[in-house]
């Protein structure tokens, strides 16, 4: 072959296999980023009766994963139960209409001493039906992106008899986006950080 047209041939595949890797790339579309403050999300405190673990919501500025803020989740010292949960949620997203993504992610930080676990979970429909992830452990001093996806059965619901076998139902209809923490016996009062929430289409 001609070396300019070997060339050429050479430069159109790299072209095409960058393309092709861009293309690959999934797409994400912020959900929430905590740069305009917390009025949104809230502690659930003893609201729900359940013994819930959080006290308070707060934007930080000492830890970000992008921006310059996140949200400060803090919650009170574990009582004695193997785990127990702390749970802080928004019921005014910036949108609702959920049907057009695959998953789901955020960012969180664990500055305590103990390995935390993190689930988030997404109400849907005028039934308000709670489906829930599996739990993530997040080790002492890690920041990890912890991702959830909403149609490969790895949710648990009332539908499921709460096992981890559910998909999302009622994605165009989001009510409520919490996020849940499990704490294990012996942590202290303390906090962690969640930043950037984003949707994700394959």
């Amino acid at each position: 072959m001609d070396k300019n047209l070997k060339k050429i041939a050479l430069a159109f595949a790299g072209f095409s296999l960058a393309a092709s890797l861009a293309s690959a790339k999934p797409k994400s579309d912020p959900m929430e980023g905590f740069e305009k403050g917390v009025s949104n999300w809230t502690a659930v405190k003893t609201n729900w009766g359940d013994g819930d673990k959080s006290t308070a919501v707060e934007a930080s500025a000492d830890w970000a994963s992008e921006g310059r803020q996140s949200l400060k989740c803090s919650f009170e010292p574990t009582s004695g139960k193997a785990k127990e949960s702390a749970t802080f949620f928004s019921e005014k997203l910036p949108f609702t209409d959920i049907s057009p993504y695959d998953a789901l992610s955020l960012d969180v930080y664990n500055p305590t001493k103990s390995t935390v676990q993190i689930a988030l979970a997404l109400t849907t429909g005028s039934g308000w039906d709670w489906f829930e992830s599996k739990a993530y452990d997040i080790a002492p001093g890690e920041k990890k992106t912890v991702r959830v996806e909403l149609y490969e059965g790895a949710l648990k619901s009332a539908g499921s008899k709460w096992q981890f076998s559910a998909d999302l139902e009622g994605s165009d209809d989001l009510r409520r986006l919490a996020v849940k923490f499990f704490i294990p016996e012996g942590v202290g009062e303390t906090f962690a950080y969640i930043d950037n929430i984003q949707m994700i289409v394959e």
